[in-house]
């Protein structure tokens, strides 16, 4: 019975030797190879052997052959319908195959035949694939009282409440894990992730650093250091760090779009791109990466091609109105004022409160003449936020266009009060 590994921690690693080396035997493979020649032989004496099936299954599932593995659990299973390993397993070789109703029904099964931890394990990880977060955290609840002595159950646990952004509740768990594991890197560096989203930078400087030495080869944890310095302004140091995941894993999608954080942020537009393009190209997915790729190229007045990143981000986060006001943005930015004004009510639809999607709608009607819709535009925005002096200033000038001069210079006045810059020229042009 096999216990699942979480497919969103570290990817394997690739091996390049210096010099031409024969390629080495895979001895497990081997291993599996004469496993299922052992216990075939064994069916050839006992057919009905429930176990034999099993022994096949299994070594089929360390094969990857998992709908072959499905074959040998099944009849296994037809002659032992209480076969909880069986059961399990069959769950995992279900998931593999991206059955994931199957997978959850077999571990479901395992359960009501006999409670064990690993089941609860396996279907909580299913479950927190599918973003299921609370129901994965109730069935590690479950694993950790039949065992509270494995540290893979608190590590887990923790990232399913890192997730929920309970960070107390994950630290908590992480630090269990420790306890049990003083040498488990991985929970040093998810720790150390969940004291960054506490803002303890340096509490998560000191966990990313300890895992890194007690495993140099953690890119996970040179990623999660290197997102700490960030948020302390050290854009250098976390270079150096994201350098170093990638050394370790070239296929990091994390490690690359947070590399390319640190060139949009010190403007160096290309270098995002490429860097948020490598993101995407090792996971097509990546939702982070297609909108940052988008803000390099508005930074870069390619907003055509933002207009692009920001439509695959909204594909993969409909729920985000920010997508929505930015694709806007991009597309006032090409004149094109009614498909920005659909975006900007889509965002507003979304979250109601928005107040420069108000202030990009109004300035899109003024664009469109409609200097009445404008100033309903403005005014919401003003509702929401009395201090803006964006939308003052921007009302004023919808309402001077709208002959109602007196309303216009008030406004006017009102946005020079709160700092608008662009205010005092207004005045002089229009009010005096």
């Amino acid at each position: 019975m096999k216990k699942l590994l979480l497919s969103t921690l570290l990817v394997p690693l690739f091996a390049h030797s210096q010099t031409p080396a024969a390629k080495p035997i895979n001895t497990d493979s081997i291993k599996n190879v004469n496993i299922i020649k052992y216990y075939t032989k064994a069916l050839v004496v006992n057919p009905n052997d429930a176990t034999s099936y099993y022994k096949i299954g299994d070594a089929k599932l360390d094969l990857d052959l998992f709908k072959e593995s499905i074959e040998s659990f099944d009849k296994a299973i037809a002659l032992d319908s209480n076969y909880v390993d069986a059961y399990i397993d069959r769950g995992n070789a279900k998931d593999k195959l991206k059955d994931i109703d199957g997978a959850v029904a077999d571990y479901t099964t395992s359960i009501h035949i006999k409670p064990t931890g690993k089941a609860f394990y396996n279907r909580a990880i299913v479950k927190k694939n599918q973003r299921d977060y609370q129901g994965s955290i109730t069935d590690y609840d479950e694993a950790i009282k039949i065992d509270p002595t494995d540290e893979d159950y608190f590590l887990n646990r923790g990232n399913a409440k890192n997730d929920l952004k309970d960070y107390k509740g994950a630290i908590a768990d992480y630090s269990q894990a420790i306890a049990l594991a003083p040498l488990f890197s991985k929970a040093y560096a998810n720790r150390g992730l969940a004291k960054y989203y506490s803002k303890d930078y340096s509490g998560a400087i000191v966990d990313c650093t300890h895992s890194i030495t007690l495993n140099p080869k953690e890119a996970i944890a040179y990623n999660d250091r290197g997102l700490t310095y960030i948020a302390i302004g050290n854009f250098s140091t976390a270079l150096v760090d994201f350098n170093n995941a990638l050394l370790i894993d070239p296929q990091y999608p994390d490690a690359y779009n947070n590399r390319g954080l640190i060139k949009l942020k010190t403007k160096n537009y290309l270098g995002s791109i490429n860097d948020f393009t490598s993101a995407i190209k090792y996971n097509s997915q990546y939702t982070s990466g297609y909108f940052n790729r988008a803000l390099a190229n508005d930074a870069l007045n390619r907003f055509s091609d933002a207009i692009d990143d920001y439509s695959e981000y909204i594909k993969l986060a409909p729920n985000d109105a920010e997508g929505y006001f930015r694709r806007g943005n991009s597309k006032f930015n090409l004149e094109d004022y009614p498909s920005a004004i659909l975006d900007y009510n889509i965002a507003i639809r979304m979250y109601d409160n928005y107040t420069y999607a108000y202030i990009n709608r109004g300035l899109a009607k003024l664009h469109q003449d409609d200097y009445k819709g404008a100033v309903e535009d403005y005014t919401k925005a003003i509702s929401i936020d009395s201090k803006n002096a964006d939308a003052y200033n921007d009302r004023g000038y919808a309402e001077h266009m709208n002959n109602d001069k007196d309303a216009a210079c008030a406004d006017f006045n009102q946005a020079k009060a709160l700092g608008n810059t662009n205010a005092e020229a207004n005045i002089t042009k229009y009010c005096k």
